[in-house]
C-alpha cells in the first residue's frame, strides 16, 4: 500500500513540475537589485537574440541611459535628448542590465471590471484574478489612457550607483492625456527587486500607438470600457 501511495505521490509531483515548466514562459536576465544597489549597469542581454514574433520584454537601457521595450519582437528604446525631451527609436538591438521577457503567441482578452481605473487597482485585480498562478507572466493592455505618467532613466555618464536614489539621477517624467497605445506588463508575487520594485508585483512599460512615446509606467487613469487586457490563453485554462 505504501509503495502504491509513493508512486502516486511521485507521479503527482512529476506532473506538477512538468506543468509548471510548460506554463512558465518568462525568462529573467540579471537583477534589479544588482543595478540599484551594486551599480552593475553593463548589458547582460542583447535584444536581437529574442526578436521573435510574439516576444514581449522590458528593462532599462545599458548604463541606465533610457528604457527598453520589446513589443511583438520589435525593439524600441527611449531616452532624453539634449533639449530634455523624450525620444523613441526603433532599433535592431539594445542591451539591458536586467530584463524580463516572454514569447506568447496565443493571447486572449480578459474583461476589466469597472473598479479597475489605475495602476494600483489593476495590480489588485490581476493578483485576485490569477490567485492560483504562482509563476510570473506577461499581460498586455490596449486602448486609450485618460491620463498617463511615465519616465525614462537618464543617468549622467560616469555616475557611480550604490542606491536607487543614485540610479534615478537624471530621470525625467512625462505626462500625457487621452493617449492611445499599449502597456506591456509582467506580474509576479515572487520577484520583487528582481524585475519589480520592492513594493509592487508588476513592472510595466507603455508604448503609444504611433510608437513615438515609450517609457516606464509610474501611474495612469483609465476608463475600463476603453482599455482591454490580454494574457496567455493557457493561464485562463488553469483550474483553481
Amino acid at each position: 500500500m505504501r509503495k502504491i501511495l509513493l508512486i502516486i505521490f511521485l507521479s503527482f509531483c512529476f506532473n506538477s513540475c512538468e506543468h509548471s515548466k510548460e506554463m512558465n514562459n518568462v525568462k529573467i536576465i540579471g537583477l534589479m537589485s544588482d543595478v540599484m544597489w551594486k551599480g552593475k549597469m553593463d548589458g547582460l542581454i542583447s535584444t536581437d537574440t529574442i526578436s521573435l514574433k510574439g516576444t514581449y520584454g522590458l528593462g532599462p537601457l545599458e548604463n541606465l541611459k533610457g528604457e527598453v521595450l520589446v513589443f511583438d519582437g520589435t525593439t524600441y528604446i527611449s531616452g532624453i535628448n539634449s533639449n530634455e525631451k523624450l525620444y523613441v527609436n526603433k532599433v535592431e538591438a539594445a542591451k539591458s542590465p536586467f530584463f524580463v521577457y516572454a514569447t506568447e503567441k496565443n493571447l486572449e482578452k480578459v474583461p476589466l471590471p469597472s473598479n479597475v481605473n489605475d495602476l494600483s487597482s489593476l495590480e489588485k485585480y490581476i493578483d485576485q484574478k490569477f490567485s492560483t498562478i504562482e509563476i510570473p507572466f506577461v499581460f498586455i493592455l490596449k486602448g486609450k489612457w485618460k491620463n498617463l505618467n511615465i519616465h525614462s532613466v537618464n543617468l549622467p555618464a560616469g555616475s557611480i550607483v550604490s542606491s536607487p536614489k543614485e540610479a534615478h539621477e537624471g530621470l525625467k517624467n512625462f505626462t500625457y492625456e487621452n493617449i492611445d497605445g499599449y502597456i506591456v506588463g509582467f506580474f509576479s508575487r515572487k520577484h520583487q527587486t528582481v524585475f519589480t520594485h520592492h513594493d509592487s508585483f508588476i513592472h510595466c512599460h507603455f508604448v503609444s500607438e504611433d510608437k513615438e512615446i515609450m517609457g516606464h509606467v509610474d501611474s495612469f487613469n483609465i476608463n475600463n470600457q476603453t482599455v482591454s487586457m490580454s494574457v496567455a490563453d493557457r493561464l485562463l485554462k488553469t483550474k483553481p
